[in-house]
């Protein structure tokens, strides 16, 4: 009876399909509570349950064109009080109500996104990677959490995972930020001690679509499992951190830098996430394995054979005979478009270290 009241109360407050959103009202209602929204900025509908902000006259790259102060961050509990009913602090109950009505419905997440796959879906999922992979095994992780919560924090997941902003470790949900589109590559959201806010790097013309970036240190699929669509031209790959491990020569134990270098028993491997921008090999991981390793002929051995134990981690041939079969399992038929794409992005990865 619980979780039956819990769904009741989200169905309540949710977007509905029927629901039509004023965003004028929303924009100056923020306007009015000392939101700083650029007088040229708009929001406007690309398709269905999809907007963007658009510009209605020029904005020169100087301008701070989106500033929201702190105090209207919106934590996971008070998002959930809210929808609970329960007594809440913040500063204006009207604009979290009309902020509300922009976020993704359950229906949305029911039908879109992979934590609500089947279990014949999740299987054929986790069977795109190799057994103990550490991406699957990082996947396999990803529905055993969600499988555990309740239908309400599901929910609350879902919505923070795609929609909120990290700040001192913590996911916030930001009214009016959360409205700028992603675009690979565009400038993140700053942060000060009283506000978040964005600055474009190019001036703007009328009737562009201003984006966002998104702070990225992983790939595609992990990409997808968290934001829950497949972005156009993402060239980036990643090593995740102790992917690899490899002897330290003898003569050169003193090169090692123990800051970018995980040591143990004679041998080192990535501390962090060894992250291939525009799929070229990162200057910094040249640098200090170039200290370690100083015969090229055998880095670019060592380099291939990491990229294609990254690469080996898909099991292609299951992957490729799901994307050539007819299938209505569209969460299944998304989700192997994007590990796709991530090993044709390894593969580039992989021929760029000729060049």
């Amino acid at each position: 009876m619980w979780l039956w009241r819990v769904f009741q109360n989200i169905k309540k407050l949710h977007i509905s399909e029927k629901k039509i959103i004023d965003y004028d009202n929303y924009l100056s209602l923020a306007k009015s509570l000392g939101i700083h929204i650029h007088e040229n900025l708009f929001i406007n509908k690309i398709e269905d349950k999809n907007y963007g902000v658009f510009t209605k006259g020029e904005i020169d790259n100087k301008d701070k064109i989106i500033s929201v102060p702190k105090k209207f961050l919106i934590s996971q509990s008070i998002i959930k009080d809210f929808i609970l009913e329960k007594k809440i602090e913040y500063p204006n109950l009207d604009f979290l109500k009309l902020y509300f009505s922009s976020v993704p419905d359950l229906e949305y997440f029911k039908n879109n996104h992979i934590a609500f796959a089947d279990n014949d879906q999740k299987n054929n999922i986790l069977n795109f990677f190799i057994e103990q992979s550490p991406t699957r095994r990082k996947i396999k992780s990803f529905f055993d959490h969600v499988d555990k919560l309740d239908i309400l924090d599901k929910y609350l997941f879902l919505v923070f995972r795609s929609r909120g902003f990290n700040f001192d470790n913590t996911p916030y949900l930001v009214p009016i930020l959360d409205m700028v589109n992603y675009k690979f590559g565009e400038a993140r959201a700053l942060t000060d001690k009283k506000e978040i806010y964005f600055k474009n790097k190019l001036s703007l013309k009328v009737d562009d679509q201003f984006f966002q970036g998104y702070e990225i240190h992983s790939d595609i699929i992990f990409f997808y499992l968290q934001f829950n669509f497949i972005p156009e031209n993402f060239n980036l790959i990643s090593i995740p951190p102790n992917f690899f491990s490899m002897k330290i020569p003898d003569n050169n134990v003193e090169q090692i830098n123990e800051n970018y270098w995980n040591i143990n028993n004679g041998t080192f491997s990535n501390k962090s996430y060894i992250v291939f921008e525009d799929l070229k090999l990162p200057l910094d991981f040249k640098l200090e394995i170039n200290k370690i390793i100083k015969n090229p002929s055998v880095l670019k051995k060592i380099l291939n054979s990491i990229l294609g134990l990254l690469k080996n981690e898909i099991n292609y041939e299951i992957l490729s005979n799901f994307l050539n079969k007819e299938s209505n399992e569209q969460k299944v038929i998304d989700f192997a478009k994007v590990v796709n794409l991530n090993y044709i992005n390894i593969s580039e990865a992989i021929k760029n270290l000729d060049s």
